[in-house]
């Protein structure tokens, strides 16, 4: 008897494997074969040549080495085919020359059907590079690049305005790892010393960047071996170190002209990606890290990372309850205590500023900030070695503040500021004024030898004072180089005089950090490398090259031409963020030039000036060979014979203390229309008259 497999083995018997017999049609077809060569299937049709029989599969071993060498030959003559095919399609070449079989044919099929591609498998996008690219990016009205677009276009009707950030940064390269094992790539002790003095002296002073004492303790620890650094200090130790050879003012490193300290940076950013990038237990340093990255990204050209940067740091720091005063009940010690304060201080100055520099809204409120000032309350005598005095840090503290109010009462969206513009440029530059005249003795700008320190600082409140007055100031320059106004109005336009004294404050402004520019320079305290400086001068220059196309004076064309000449210098010196700008003033400086080719606005007077400052903005940002003085022509009716040279020195010049200036702060008989900008932001034209005689409303 015939025993059952399924008994003795417990397994269902194996089915042997049904080989394909058939021929590829009669398989295909699924109909029978007669296993001929050629088959009666294939002779009916009259197609004995299409008969073919598979080959029997045969298990063969071949090594690795053979496989990876015909994937890779596979490639190539994929990509040669490819390559063949778009050259005939080119000419013209149908290679689909063959007949086909009729019963091979698809279907008809729709649009839709022919495209669907199979739904197990992802479809990668078309030109997905493309698409990214042609993101737009937002740039708020405050920023100078806005700025840029605006006077743009007033140049040039068909001008569009430009979305993106700065064009030219330093990309990392994610496949590069550069090594970060302790003692190998750390600097020389006392080198490392020198740095932390050179970034303390152009950062530090106002801006604390570490504790004095317990950072170089933590320092000689770690050179003596005595500790293993975490990887977050290795993170904040690379930092500091990108930072104070950025600062250390020598010209760029490599054939790249690349900026000193590069590979510090790049050693502290893949430290924080790969190993910090947590944040459901933040800590005081994971703050203070941030807050270096994003000062380093802004001098390599990475200003949304570094805006990026300084919010995640804030709102971690919210998430400690940095903002909020110190709880009686505490652990922390006072140095915590001080440091967090600092820190939160810091973060706050820098953060604004950066907005400011992008037109952005703010991170956090004014009203939801009550944290203690910084201050030496508390601190016994060797706590004290920890901190400098804050007295420097509250001032910067002060005028951050109202860097925010700049963004929110002068560029905030018109519905929310409702459209009462010069009630807001009086109450801005009322704060300022009354910010210059509490400065103290040792913080104002000094006739010879200004510190680094105080030269930011006023060079910021210069930026401050141009931000908020530089819409008048356009419109001015509008109204004067529109040919519709010059037609209506052939003589003296009938313009308040306040309007006036708020556009030569802008004017003013742009001329003292010109001033201040130049006593860096020769000072040799400039930042080569800096992004603030570069950009601080980027935004003058536009203001001066506004005033000098509206009446020519030999003075406004010396601040401009020394702002132009610094700039290049910083650009050919390896400074990134100055590249962006020498483009967007080579941009205007062809607009002006185009300008004067058409004829557009005609007479001589604008021809002579427009030629001027055309050529002097291209022989300073492109290092021509210095020409003769042009000789100036009057512009206007109201513009007399070209003001005489006067010698550049720096004096302490009140910008605000124009005393039409100071009628409109303190309302003295003032009053000013509210009507200057329509519901979108964009300047009105002023009435035909203005009574200036009015009791000021605040």
């Amino acid at each position: 008897m015939r025993k059952d497999p399924l008994s003795m083995t417990g397994k269902a018997p194996r089915r042997p494997k049904r080989l394909i017999a058939a021929c590829h049609r009669c398989h295909r077809k699924k109909i029978r074969c007669s296993k001929g060569v050629p088959c009666q299937s294939c002779l009916a049709i009259g197609r004995p040549d299409a008969c073919e029989f598979p080959d029997k599969e045969r298990l063969i071993q071949v090594s690795e080495n053979y496989v990876d060498d015909l994937e890779a030959e596979n490639k190539q003559l994929r990509a040669l085919a490819l390559r063949n095919q778009h050259r005939t399609q080119d000419h013209g070449i149908n290679l689909n020359h063959a007949e086909n079989d009729d019963d091979d044919e698809p279907p008809p099929l729709s649009n839709e059907e022919s495209n669907l591609f199979n739904p197990l498998f992802d479809r990668p996008p078309e030109n997905w590079v493309r698409e990214r690219l042609a993101e737009p990016g937002f740039i708020g009205e405050a920023s100078c690049a806005a700025f840029s677009n605006r006077l743009l276009s007033c140049l040039d009707d068909n001008y569009t305005p430009s979305t993106a950030g700065l064009s030219n940064y330093h990309r990392l390269n994610g496949h590069i790892r550069l090594e970060i094992q302790q003692g190998r790539q750390f600097p020389e002790r006392m080198h490392v010393k020198l740095l932390l003095n050179v970034a303390q002296r152009f950062i530090g002073n106002y801006h604390p960047l570490f504790l004095q004492v317990t950072f170089m303790r933590e320092i000689d620890a770690v050179y003596r071996k005595e500790v293993i650094p975490s990887m977050l200090w290795l993170c904040k130790f690379y930092s500091l170190m990108a930072l104070g050879e950025i600062y250390t003012n020598r010209r760029g490193v490599g054939d790249n002209n690349r900026v000193p300290g590069t590979n510090n940076y790049i050693r502290a950013v893949n430290i924080f990606q790969e190993n910090l990038d947590s944040y459901e237990e933040p800590s005081l340093m994971q703050v203070e890290v941030l807050t270096l990255l994003a000062w380093a990204s802004n001098i390599f050209g990475r200003i949304r990372t570094a805006y990026t940067y300084s919010g995640i740091a804030t709102r971690l720091a919210l998430s400690l309850g940095m903002h909020r005063s110190t709880p009686k009940t505490t652990t922390l010690t006072p140095i915590e205590c001080e440091s967090r304060r600092r820190t939160w201080w810091v973060l706050y100055f820098f953060d604004r500023f950066s907005a400011s520099k992008l037109g952005q809204p703010l991170t956090v409120r004014d009203e939801d900030i009550d944290v203690e000032m910084p201050s030496m309350d508390g601190l016994t005598k060797e706590e004290m070695e920890e901190f400098l005095d804050p007295e420097n840090l509250i001032i910067n503290i002060k005028l951050g503040r109202i860097v925010g109010n700049i963004l929110t009462q002068i560029y905030g969206i018109p519905k929310a500021t409702k459209g009462r513009y010069m009630h807001q440029v009086h109450s801005i530059l009322k704060q300022l004024r009354t910010w210059h005249d509490a400065l103290p003795v040792d913080m104002r700008v000094r006739e010879r030898g200004t510190p680094r320190p105080v030269a930011s600082l006023h060079l910021a409140y210069n930026q401050c004072i141009i931000q908020t007055t530089r819409p008048v100031l356009l419109h001015l320059f509008k109204s004067q180089l529109d040919p519709k106004v010059r037609e209506e109005t052939p003589s003296r336009p009938n313009i308040s005089s306040i309007t006036m004294a708020l556009a030569e404050s802008c004017v003013h402004a742009a001329q003292a950090s010109s001033r201040m520019v130049e006593c860096l320079f020769l000072d040799g305290s400039i930042a080569t490398f800096g992004y603030w400086d570069a950009h601080h001068i980027f935004s003058a220059a536009m203001i001066l090259i506004m005033s000098a196309m509206m009446k020519t004076t030999v003075v406004n064309s010396e601040y401009l031409e020394t702002l132009l000449s610094v700039l290049r210098a910083l650009k050919n010196d390896g400074n990134i963020p100055a590249v962006d700008f020498c483009e967007r003033l080579s941009h205007i400086q062809a607009r002006v030039t185009a300008l004067l080719a058409t004829g557009r606005f005609g007479g001589d007077g604008f021809h002579a000036r427009g030629y001027h400052i055309s050529r002097e903005i291209e022989r300073q940002l492109h290092a021509e060979a210095p020409q003769q003085q042009i000789i100036q022509t009057p512009t206007s009716i109201q513009d007399g014979p070209p003001e005489p040279a006067q010698p550049m020195e720096f004096e302490g010049v009140d910008i605000l203390g124009n005393p039409l200036i100071g009628d409109f702060l303190d309302g003295n008989q003032v009053q000013w229309v509210d009507n200057l900008f329509t519901e979108d932001g964009t300047l009105r034209e002023f009435p035909s008259a203005i009574e200036e005689q009015f009791n000021f409303v605040s």
